[in-house]
């Protein structure tokens, strides 16, 4: 008996290309915002102190200062920023304590929240 009958070769249809750029493209953004979140990131210059080196050292400063009086200031420093709290006799005195703190590497910028308080006359 003769074959009428032809055989195809069946193509597999082709999956939508623009489907699959699609998913492509968001597989690579997911990697590249997990990636980023995994990289460091530093705030401060490579030559500068850490904060908590940054505040011994004006600390250490108030303490040595000949004219006195600055010993019992809080120093806080947060990404440079160096901040004084307490109280002091004058106001030369919490100028001085400012100033002393500029001295200091790795300060960008000092806070002077000393408060004046005179002594009680006796």
């Amino acid at each position: 008996m003769p074959r009428s009958e032809t055989t195809f070769m069946e193509t597999p249809i082709p999956a939508n290309p623009m489907r699959s750029f699609r998913r492509l493209l968001l597989i690579m953004f997911l990697w590249g915002l997990s990636a980023g979140c995994l990289l460091p990131v530093s705030s401060t210059l490579p030559d500068s102190p850490k904060d908590a080196v940054i505040s011994t050292n004006v600390e250490a400063k108030l303490v040595e200062d000949q004219q006195g009086g600055l010993s019992g200031i809080l120093v806080t420093t947060e990404e440079g920023t160096v901040t004084l709290t307490g109280t002091v006799h004058k106001a030369e005195r919490k100028a001085r304590a400012a100033e002393l703190a500029r001295q200091v590497k790795g300060v960008r910028r000092v806070k002077n929240d000393l408060e004046i308080r005179a002594d009680p006359a006796p």
